[in-house]
């Protein structure tokens, strides 16, 4: 397809060199012009292309790690200059005690008595002798583990005398008591024996 033009340039050429001289200039030039912008063009767009970036490569940051600097030993003292060490001295056991332990406080002691009962009938505890003497004994028990105390009283009304009327026996010990009753205090009662933690009675009538 090229060559028809040509050849019809070539023609006109020869029927008028100098016209076809220009025609032929111009025609170069709008070729010449055409390859020259469409490699521009090319050349442009490849510029125009973004060449991507490199990310930058970041580079590893060295770990500090922290070791423990040990405090050096200090040599030992020589033999010398060393602190004898203290030897606690233990404690003397604590004496013991051979002595017998304190004897437990007795028990109140318990009253005895003989008769439980009498009269000037029948009886030989007592006797008329310008008046009624009767006789009683009270005792402290064997056994008892302290002193016995004791008193001694009526409710006969009348004169009525005790001796002892009252005392203070050891344990396994006794004593005799006279009661004497006028003639006139013939009135039924009771005899009274009382002791710590308990009482006798004598019944009496005549």
């Amino acid at each position: 397809m090229l060559y028809d033009p040509i050849r019809k340039l070539s023609t006109l050429y020869s029927r008028n060199g100098t016209l076809m001289r220009i025609i032929v200039a111009v025609l170069c030039t709008v070729i010449v012009g055409s390859f020259l912008a469409a490699c521009g063009s090319t050349a442009s767009a490849a510029q125009s292309t973004p060449t991507p970036k490199q990310a930058p490569t970041l580079a590893p940051t060295p770990t500090i790690t922290l070791v423990p600097t040990t405090k050096p030993t200090p040599p030992p003292a020589p033999a010398s200059q060393q602190t004898p060490a203290i030897v606690q001295a233990s404690a003397p056991p604590a004496p013991v005690s051979t002595s017998s332990p304190p004897a437990p406080t007795g028990a109140p002691a318990i009253l005895g008595l003989r008769p439980l009962s009498m009269s000037i009938v029948g009886h030989l505890d007592c006797q008329k002798n310008g008046a009624y003497v009767c006789f009683a004994r009270v005792l402290s028990r064997t056994n008892a583990q302290s002193n016995l105390h004791w008193f001694a009283f009526t409710n006969v009304p009348g004169h009525i005398t005790f001796s002892p009327q009252s005392g203070v026996l050891a344990p396994g010990q006794s004593v005799l008591v006279t009661i004497t009753v006028p003639f006139n205090a013939c009135t039924p009662g009771l005899f009274f024996f009382r002791g710590p933690i308990n009482t006798h009675t004598i019944t009496w009538a005549c």
